[in-house]
């Protein structure tokens, strides 16, 4: 069964105005702003049964802030029919994301697909989680494959594809008996978390690395969901400084208006953190 869910926030004068369209999912207002909001998204039937193909549609306008969290985790039940799960997210110019993601258990006797399609314009950011337990208690977990294309003006950022299913991750060197998988990928700005690792490690099962263009990804594999003490916190760390880097942008074009109006427009690249323009240098004798 397929279910469309739309959600998209775009800046406005006294509030931002937000659309919402029920699918398998729907929203709920938890905060709102000039600016943007934070939802909370919610199923209103049972998922993911087999058969299921879940499709969720974020658009978030630039200079505008969106702040998704999932209320509950899901679970991939058994079935004969395959299940799938995606998320299509296009963030503006100036804008950001932001997703705290709940545990996906793939439950045995189901294969099931997470697609992930990312597109960013300017100087838009997104932070997402994405929490995989493979089986629930007593389980080993069905075949899952997720994917994750993300690109920008200029074209890939980041583009993954991980075969977890049991052929593969029964294989030397992939999972083991490893079950738990916790990611938290930052795009459009490369935030680090603490201590400042050195890319390609953290600690046992954990592993940061920074990506070619501007972005980076913190994760973690290791045997139970609750082991992870590394990337709550730092989807925490990076979520607040993301919106930090928001509102100081967004006060300082308050303070200038002059500059406001450039935003949705063919962006010119800047550094990260949204600093403003340079002053005009004075004019000469």
């Amino acid at each position: 069964m397929t279910g469309l869910t739309r959600l998209s926030v775009v800046r406005a004068g006294s509030r931002s105005r937000v659309h919402r369209t029920t699918g398998h999912l729907t929203a709920r207002i938890m905060e709102q702003d000039t600016h943007g909001a934070r939802v909370g998204l919610l199923a209103t039937q049972a998922l993911l049964l087999a058969g299921d193909d879940v499709r969720i549609e974020v658009d978030v306008a630039p200079g505008a802030w969106l702040d998704i969290v999932e209320t509950t985790g899901t679970v991939a039940y058994e079935g004969e029919a395959p299940s799938s799960w995606t998320i299509d997210a296009t963030v503006g110019d100036e804008a950001l994301l932001t997703w705290a993601g709940k545990p996906f258990v793939v439950s045995d006797g189901i294969a099931t697909h997470r697609n992930t399609r990312i597109r960013l314009h300017g100087t838009g950011r997104i932070l997402m989680q994405e929490k995989i337990v493979l089986g629930r208690a007593g389980q080993t977990g069905g075949d899952l494959t997720t994917s994750l294309n993300a690109t920008d003006d200029t074209g890939p950022v980041q583009v993954e594809h991980l075969d977890l299913t049991r052929q593969t991750r029964s294989m030397p060197g992939i999972l083991g008996n490893l079950r738990s998988m916790d990611t938290v990928t930052a795009l459009g700005w490369s935030p680090e978390p603490a201590g400042e690792p050195e890319a390609g490690t953290t600690g046992p099962g954990e592993t940061y690395y920074r990506l070619d263009r501007a972005g980076a990804v913190l994760r973690w594999i290791g045997i139970g969901r609750f082991r992870d003490r590394l990337c709550d916190p730092a989807f925490a760390s990076w979520c607040e400084k993301a919106m930090d880097a928001h509102r100081s942008h967004r006060d300082l074009a308050a303070q200038h208006p002059s500059h406001a109006g450039t935003v949705g427009r063919a962006a010119v690249p800047k550094p990260a953190g949204f600093p403003s323009p340079s002053p005009a240098a004075p004019a000469g004798p």
